[in-house]
């Protein structure tokens, strides 16, 4: 787990942050042209209102239903900033758990290499008198 691991997370981990920004970006763009598709409903609907012209009625259920396919796409981007998010966030958390194993083992390593040599390949011998030991007791 070298320092590439780490650096591939972050950049992980801001590719999927810069796709949500943009995913946003484009969210905010068709809301406002279902903003503004739902005026010129409204418009519709008023001189509709005033003429009683099945013509209006009929444009008025075409902006609505662009309106509707709008809001889907709309709704699209927004899963893909959502997910954007997430990603961004779980390899952002994932980059951290990399750094510290990577700190982890360095101190790992630099224990090791502190270590005397005699003391880490011979073992130390019990000598049965040195503890007491625990005395056996009836069960109750």
């Amino acid at each position: 787990m070298g320092s590439r691991s780490v650096v591939a997370a972050v950049c992980v981990s801001l590719v999927c942050v810069g796709s949500a920004g943009f995913c946003y970006s484009r969210k905010a763009n068709l809301d406002s042209e279902a903003r503004w598709l739902m005026e010129r409903g409204n418009a519709q609907a008023i001189e509709y209102a005033e003429k009683l012209d099945n013509t209006v009625a009929d444009a008025q259920l075409k902006t609505f239903a662009a309106r509707r396919a709008v809001m889907e796409r709309a709704h699209v981007w927004q899963r893909g900033q959502m997910l954007g998010l997430m990603g961004g966030a779980i390899a952002g958390l994932v980059a951290y758990m990399l750094y510290l194993l990577r700190r982890l083992n360095s101190q790992l390593d630099d224990a090791v290499a502190e270590e005397p040599h005699d003391l880490a390949t011979a073992p130390v011998p019990a000598s049965p008198k040195s503890a007491p030991g625990l005395v056996a007791t009836p069960n109750r």
